[in-house]
Parts: structure tokens; C-alpha cells; sequence
């Protein structure tokens, strides 16, 4: 297997039939979808059963999770079960492009030493100054550039996996991932992607106000709990 792909799904039951029509249309030989039913509370688990039944989706594989206990968890759940040489995560809300996944993995599946990350365009004034100023905390806190932390897709090396000891499980895990691809020595490298709105369902995380405002607070408390706890190893 050349690719696994990851995608979480919580409470995702009207945008399943079209994860799976999007992938579809862009999969290749020696691929994988590895759809992950992250806790999900809704219908999701009948979606799954009656969609996977066709024969189209053969390269689909389910992971299910009982209890939602973080993003993260979800995405390292499905990881744990990858085949593929390549890794990588993707978002189940549409925003991202399928097809920027096996773009993304064009440019990197000859980079043994090499990450790569969307990087997002084309987005709203507020987005952007938001990705800004958490991006600015992270840097200086953490003492490594690290732009646009949430954008999305994921690809990397299998053998980068294995290193993921302590990854968190919650939304923190991309700003993890992207730390320890800068510790390491990874190159990391960039796909511009253009995130479009949701078709179905809403943000688990930026649904309100204060679902912001948790996820804003939660994000800064971890870059400085991860801060603390490379100054205790050292």
C-alpha cells in the first residue's frame, strides 16, 4: 500500500455519502481511505453500514471508536491501523479538496525526509488573522516557525509516524505534529489549498463565540504545557 488516508468522522452523518462519492472520484491504485466513526452520537453507524455495502467504495476501510474522546484520538485511531508507506489526515467537513490529498502525495512520495501541509488561501480576513496570531504564540513560545498549524491535509512518512510517542488527543495534534516535523529535522513542505464552505453540518470547534474562545485557550494552554515539558527533559 502506497497512501493511507485518514479521516475522522464525528457526527458526520450527512456528509458521509459524499466523502465517500469525492474520494472516490480522485482514488488511485494502492490507496486507502481509512474513515474513522469517532464516537459519533447521530446516524452515522447506519450511513456507514449502508454505504459501504457498495461495491465502489472496496477501498474503504471503517474504524470505529466508542467513545469520542478528542480529534486527535480519532486520527491516531485510524493511523494505528494504516497499511500505506505515506500517511496522511484529512478533515471530514468537505473544506478540503480530496484531490489536494494525492496532489499533496505527488510532491512528497520521493521525499523519505520530507512532511508536507496545505497551506490555506484565498480565506476570510478574520481567518487569517486568527492563523496569524496563533501562529505568532506558537513560534515564539515553542521557538520554531510554525505558519498556519490546522491547515489541512496532513501527508508524511510512515517512519515519521513511529515517532509520534506523545501525541495529544485532542484538536492540539496538528500544532504537535508540525513541532516535532521542525524538531526533527523534517523538511516541511507546502500545498496551497482553498477551503470552501461546509455543505452539511457545522465546526466542532467554531460553531459559536465560545466554542472559539474554548478552542483559543485550550490551543495556547498546550503550547505552553508542551513548552514545559521539553524544558523538563532537557
Amino acid at each position: 500500500m502506497d497512501l493511507s488516508i485518514v479521516v475522522p468522522c464525528y457526527n458526520e452523518e450527512q456528509n458521509i455519502p459524499l466523502i465517500l462519492k469525492r474520494f472516490a472520484d480522485v482514488m488511485e491504485e494502492n490507496v486507502e481511505l481509512i474513515l474513522v466513526n469517532n464516537g459519533s452520537t447521530d446516524n452515522s453507524s447506519d450511513v456507514f453500514d449502508r454505504e459501504l455495502r457498495k461495491s465502489k467504495y472496496s477501498f474503504v476501510r471503517l474504524v470505529e471508536v466508542k467513545k469520542n474522546v478528542g480529534y486527535g484520538h480519532g486520527i491516531l485511531s485510524g493511523l494505528k491501523q494504516a497499511k500505506g508507506k505515506f500517511l496522511a489526515w484529512t478533515h471530514a467537513d468537505m473544506q478540503t479538496d480530496p484531490g489536494d490529498v494525492l496532489k499533496g502525495y505527488k510532491l512528497i512520495k520521493n521525499k523519505s525526509n520530507s512532511v508536507l501541509k496545505g497551506k490555506r488561501i484565498k480565506r476570510k480576513l478574520g481567518e487569517t488573522l486568527f492563523t496569524f496570531g496563533m501562529s505568532v504564540i506558537a513560534s515564539i513560545v515553542l521557538r520554531k516557525m510554525l505558519f498556519d498549524v490546522n491547515a489541512q491535509p496532513k501527508i508524511f512518512p510512515k517512519e515519521f509516524y513511529e515517532k509520534m510517542l506523545n501525541a495529544p488527543d485532542d484538536f492540539s495534534l496538528d500544532l504537535y505534529w508540525l513541532y516535532l516535523a521542525k524538531k526533527e529535522g523534517y523538511e516541511v513542505l507546502s500545498l496551497p489549498v482553498y477551503f470552501k464552505d461546509r455543505i452539511y453540518g457545522e465546526s466542532k470547534w467554531a460553531f459559536s463565540f465560545s466554542s472559539r474562545l474554548r478552542t483559543i485557550l485550550r490551543t495556547i494552554r498546550y503550547i505552553f504545557a508542551l513548552k514545559s515539558h521539553l524544558t523538563s527533559k532537557r
